[in-house]
């Protein structure tokens, strides 16, 4: 088994040509289930992912390759980093409406989750983030043990 899993987790360069989904996500233990000493060294330092790691993932639609990243931040920098390193130059774009992935000089689609909008072409379905979102939701469930 743990010979699969280090195959599965190679370091495989695969340059998306076709559209490709790119979004991140935090991945990381609760406050609420940490240690009271833990807790108490968190005070003051904010809410939401403060205690978590951000990564950034970007799924192929028509290959379903996908390759993920554990990054530091998530400005503009980093994950058009991220983008450039691992999309060809004409391969389109599918995010969320975070400004850190405008500028890139591709053809970009995106959705706006604050307002409940999940695809932005029905008829094509080009403007969605489902299948990175399908990604960030079975790593977790993986990790959770479900």
């Amino acid at each position: 088994m743990l010979h699969r899993i280090r195959t599965a987790f190679e370091d495989v360069r695969v340059a998306f040509d076709t559209p490709v989904e790119v979004g991140e996500t935090y991945v990381g233990g609760k406050r609420r289930n940490m240690s009271t000493a833990t807790r108490k060294e968190l005070e003051g330092a904010g809410r939401g992912p403060v205690t978590r790691q951000p990564v950034v993932g970007m799924k192929g639609r028509k290959t379903s390759h996908v390759v993920a990243k554990v990054i530091d931040s998530i400005d503009g920098e980093t994950l058009q980093g991220f983008v450039d390193d691992n999309a060809s130059p004409d391969a389109a774009l599918s995010t969320d409406d975070a400004s850190a992935y405008r500028g890139t000089g591709r053809e970009h689609d995106t959705v706006k989750h604050t307002a409940g909008e999940y695809v932005t072409s029905p008829e094509g379905a080009t403007g969605h983030t489902n299948g990175v979102g399908s990604l960030w939701s079975m790593l977790k469930r993986t990790h959770k043990g479900v």
